[in-house]
C-alpha cells in the first residue's frame, strides 16, 4: 500500500511539473524527468526488488521504442517521450502504457475541442490530407510540424493531454482498490 501511494504521489508531482514546465518554456527539460526516473527506479527497488526494477525500466524504455516513429514525424517532442518514460520508471511497463492511451484519447478531445474554438476544422483537415498525399506521392516522410512555427494553430503542448491521461489513470486505479 504505501508502494502505491507513493507511486501515486510522484506521478501527481511529475505531472504538475512537466505541465507548468511546458506551459513557460514549451519543453520538457531533463531537470525535470530525471529526478524522477531516479526516484521510481529506487522506489520500484525497495519495494518490490529486482522484479521491480526491470519493470521499472522497462517503463523507461517502451515508450521511447513505440513513440519513436511520432517523434521523428515531429508529431511528439522528445520531453513528452521522456515525461512517458519517467512515468513508466514510477508506474511500471503495464500502468505507463495505459497512462499513454489515455493521454492519446485525452489529446484527441483536446484537439476537438480547439478546433471547435477556432473553427479551423476544414484547414486542419486539409493540412492533414495534404500532409499524407505527399508522403504516399513521393515515398518521402517529413516532418509533420515545425514546433517553432508559432502561426501554426493546430499545435497545443502535448503535456496538457499527458497530463490529463496520467490523472485519469491514476483516478481509475484509485477507484479500482475502492
Amino acid at each position: 500500500m504505501a508502494k502505491i501511494a507513493i507511486s501515486y504521489i510522484e506521478g501527481i508531482v511529475l505531472l504538475i511539473i512537466a505541465l507548468k514546465s511546458d506551459i513557460r518554456s514549451r519543453k520538457i527539460k531533463n531537470i525535470v524527468t530525471l529526478p524522477f526516473i531516479i526516484a521510481g527506479l529506487l522506489t520500484n527497488l525497495i519495494f518490490s526488488g529486482y522484479e521491480g526494477l526491470r519493470d521499472s525500466l522497462l517503463g523507461i524504455i517502451i515508450p521511447i521504442v513505440l513513440l519513436f516513429a511520432l517523434y521523428a514525424l515531429r508529431m511528439l517532442g522528445a520531453g513528452d517521450i521522456k515525461l512517458f518514460s519517467a512515468l513508466g520508471a514510477v508506474f511500471g511497463l503495464r500502468d505507463v502504457v495505459k497512462i499513454m492511451a489515455y493521454s492519446f484519447v485525452s489529446g484527441g478531445i483536446i484537439a476537438f475541442v480547439i478546433i471547435l474554438i477556432r473553427k479551423n476544422a476544414k484547414e486542419r483537415f486539409l493540412h492533414l490530407y495534404n500532409y499524407l498525399k505527399s508522403v504516399l506521392l513521393t515515398l518521402h516522410i517529413t516532418p509533420y510540424t515545425e514546433f517553432d512555427r508559432k502561426e501554426d494553430t493546430g499545435k497545443f503542448p502535448f503535456a496538457y493531454a499527458i497530463f490529463c491521461g496520467g490523472l485519469v489513470f491514476i483516478f481509475i486505479e484509485i477507484v479500482a482498490r475502492v
